[in-house]
């Protein structure tokens, strides 16, 4: 008699992987995904809705009213976007390496499949209906110079930026990268969001700035010079996945060799619909 426990060590890992990759999507905290269940096998959705209706001038209670069309628009959410790994271990390796789901092989994979979801995530500063520069906070032209002497200059100067778009207060956040967290870090004015105050940071979190919640990550945009923070209200930018990452094992009972294939893919796509776009601010900054 062999025992099999090829399966239950494939449920295990598939779990580990959904666990770790919870910890590390920063992006989750930005990302709406309430398209996800809409994508069975689909690759587009659609997402009409009407253009808005607005108020016309009356001259008086007798004036004739101006009849508007109601028109309607169609905007797309695509999953374009697949990314897998794949590796093999011999059954001889699982055993005397006490292979097991917490293993670094599974974790750095998951780890690998968050950086790609936030890497898209991030990527959407392009789509942003606000866009900061260095005038408006009584800089120059061009990017902003943020360090921690003007970090809260220009959270207020973005806070007044969304109140101008009628943006809602509640669950604004700026998310910045390693360079402005250490500096932020240092500022008195940051508020350790915990029961206790003062608390270690973990899971993305730095703190909150006027009723703004700090993230940070590593995976925000830096081109020739330029790191594009994000900040916005709420979630914005939507995000699903309509094959989430499972991991498959392929035993030696199917191969021809004593090695197991460890596998798992995803397929994904992220949408930065009209009206996250004005709850959207790219904030360049000197890299």
């Amino acid at each position: 008699m062999a025992n099999n426990v090829a399966a239950l060590k494939a449920e295990a890992w598939s779990s580990v992987m959904q666990e770790v990759l919870r910890e590390a999507f920063v992006g989750k905290f930005i990302s709406n995904t309430k398209f996800e269940g809409l994508f069975n096998g689909n690759d587009t959705v659609h997402f009409p809705h009407l253009t808005p209706i607005v108020s016309q001038d009356l001259t008086t209670s007798y004036t004739s009213v101006t009849v508007q069309n109601l028109v309607t628009a169609d905007e797309t959410f695509v999953l374009d976007t697949r990314k897998h790994f794949a590796f093999e271990i011999s059954n001889e390796d699982m055993i005397e390496m006490a292979i097991s789901p917490e293993s670094q092989a599974v974790q750095d994979g998951a780890h690998a499949f968050a950086n790609d979801y936030d890497n898209l995530i991030m990527a959407e500063y392009a789509n942003a209906g606000i866009v900061m520069d260095g005038t408006d906070i009584g800089g120059s032209a061009g990017d902003i110079s943020f360090d921690k002497d003007n970090a809260y200059e220009t959270i207020v100067t973005i806070n007044q930026k969304l109140d101008e778009a009628n943006v809602p207060a509640e669950g604004r956040f700026l998310i910045v990268d390693p360079k402005r967290k250490a500096q932020m870090l240092q500022m008195p004015e940051l508020l350790r969001s915990t029961d206790m105050g003062d608390r270690t940071i973990t899971g993305g979190v730095v703190g909150t700035i006027d009723n703004t919640t700090i993230y940070y990550s590593n995976n925000l945009v830096t081109e020739t010079g330029t790191t594009h923070l994000l900040a916005g209200q709420s979630k914005p930018i939507s995000f699903a996945a309509n094959i989430k990452p499972k991991v498959e094992i392929t035993t030696s009972d199917y191969r021809n060799s004593f090695a197991a294939l460890v596998k798992a893919q995803t397929k994904f796509g992220v949408k930065t619909f009209a009206d996250g776009a004005r709850k959207l601010v790219d904030v360049p900054v000197v890299a």
